[in-house]
């Protein structure tokens, strides 16, 4: 027979051993994991735990319909985060116990049906992004957010329904300034159309163009006359019009004495013929003027000196005044008196100043003020 004492020495024992082994026992429906213990009817993963029907990612967990960002734990239905333990139907974290659905993050808890961010919480069906959360519907961009149904670009956001577009750049072309028409005579004195006027005037200029260029005009004994440097664009002056009239309406065959031109000098032609029309005469007339450097000659220098006055029949000086250059200004008249023409000019300043050029022997318009060069290698002014 076992004595009293011999009983409570086993029954010691036994509850030491017993002690021992409950460290070891699992509840009911669970099974031990180390480190972690999964819910009953849940996956284990390592190193996190999983819930039902949801699979868990690391490093964040998602609630409910939301994506988080790290670094929240999840409420219940979630899966918990390494390294803690699960009782029974609840994921636990450590250093904290979570109330009884609800699973517990370190440092902070997040309410059911909320993801945490951090260090902002994005509202219900938003995706959250650092540092601003977006609304509903909305793509995020940084540094600015666009409304619903736009595209984004940066830095600026386009309005509802619009595309995208490059930012185009609107050019202006600044054209070049166009010159004046030259005047055209226009005179009062019916004795001379303004047709006749164009005449004399297109002539003079055609023909000072020509010898500007220094390509073509043949002078007698010194080859091709050189180029200008400058040689005006001439005007129809009205006022030296008048003098022309003047010189022909007596229809005397010799020039009007210098006193009497106004200061202009005077170019007179005489034709002994009458079945021509005052056109044809005209160009007859300033032809002949301006043959006299084919037919006589200009030394190249184009130096004007005295001894151009004495030589008598073989002179150029109706040529020289046509061709100054320095002649701005020309008015004309023509008139028939009865079996002849007379055609008179007058030009002003008028020329013929001795040991002067006729004009200055250079490149062609190289004296003439920038921009101020039109095609017949003139000068405008």
């Amino acid at each position: 027979m076992v004595s009293p004492t011999a009983v409570c020495v086993l029954l010691l024992a036994l509850c030491g051993n017993l002690q021992g082994q409950a460290q070891h026992i699992q509840p009911q429906g669970q099974g031990n994991t180390q480190l972690q213990a999964a819910p009953q009817a849940q996956g284990n993963t390592q190193p996190q735990a999983a819930p039902q029907a949801q699979g868990n990612t690391q490093p964040q967990a998602t609630p409910q319909g939301q994506g988080n960002t790290q670094p929240q734990a999840t409420p219940q239905g979630q899966g918990n985060t390494q390294p803690q333990a699960t009782p029974q139907g609840q994921g636990n974290t450590q250093p904290q116990a979570a109330p009884q659905g609800q699973g517990n993050t370190q440092p902070q808890a997040a309410p059911q049906g909320q993801g945490n961010t951090q260090p902002q919480a994005a509202p219900q069906g938003q995706g959250n992004t650092q540092p601003q959360a977006a609304p509903q519907g909305q793509g995020n961009t940084q540094p600015q957010a666009a409304p619903q149904g736009q595209g984004n670009t940066q830095p600026q956001a386009a309005p509802q329904g619009q595309g995208n577009q490059p930012q185009t750049n609107t050019t202006t072309t600044t054209e070049r300034p166009t010159r004046p028409p030259w005047p055209k005579p226009n005179c009062g004195n019916s004795a001379l159309t303004n047709q006749l006027r164009r005449v004399f005037l297109d002539m003079h200029n055609d023909f000072r163009g020509r010898i500007a260029r220094g390509q073509t005009e043949v002078s007698a004994g010194w080859g091709i006359a050189p180029p200008a440097a400058l040689m005006y664009r001439m005007k129809y002056d009205c006022g030296a019009e008048s003098y022309a009239q003047q010189s022909v309406a007596s229809c005397r065959r010799t020039e009007l004495p210098a006193y009497a031109t106004g200061g202009h000098k005077q170019n007179l032609f005489v034709l002994n013929q009458a079945n021509l029309n005052p056109k044809a005469v005209i160009h007859y007339a300033l032809s002949q003027w301006w043959s006299q450097l084919a037919r006589f000659g200009m030394r190249s220098n184009m130096m004007f000196y005295q001894s151009e006055y004495h030589r008598r029949a073989r002179n150029v000086l109706k040529w020289a005044k046509m061709a100054w250059w320095n002649n701005r200004k020309v008015g004309c008249a023509v008139k028939k008196c009865g079996s002849f023409y007379l055609v008179s000019c007058m030009y002003s300043p008028g020329g013929l100043y001795v040991n002067q050029p006729v004009y200055r022997v250079a490149a062609v318009c190289s004296g003439c003020p920038r921009g101020q060069c039109d095609g017949q290698a003139l000068c405008r002014w």
